[in-house]
């Protein structure tokens, strides 16, 4: 019987150089990241590798540089900056802002001047 382990890695076949088959496992290759807000795909960051893989490209490679980088799409990080300028200003409360946005407008008050 297979180890409860390896039941969920994909079964690979290979043809060894000593010419019998064996059976490897191998983790399956990650998924699309998503905006956390809207769900949407992020661009600029790897998918399609497996963990190993994105481990070992440079610390750019794995996200892009900005604020919100690798976790809101360019949309969403737009609106979230707005709103934290005018809750900074005054102009809008917190309270005001909806809750899927509140916890990524207060980390950005930190950042707009």
């Amino acid at each position: 019987m297979v180890s409860p382990i390896k039941r969920r890695l994909k079964k690979v076949i290979r043809r060894t150089p000593g010419g019998r088959l064996a059976i490897h496992f191998r983790k399956e290759k990650t998924g699309k990241h998503v905006c956390a807000i809207c769900g949407k795909p992020l661009h600029g960051v790897p998918h399609g590798k497996r963990p190993s893989q994105v481990r070992k490209l440079a610390k750019t490679e794995r996200r892009p540089e900005r604020v919100f980088g690798g976790v809101l799409c360019p949309e969403c990080t737009r609106r979230v900056i707005e709103e934290a300028f005018y809750v900074k200003r005054g102009v809008k409360d917190i309270s005001e802002i909806d809750m899927r946005d509140r916890k990524y407008v207060e980390m950005a008050m930190k950042v707009v001047g």
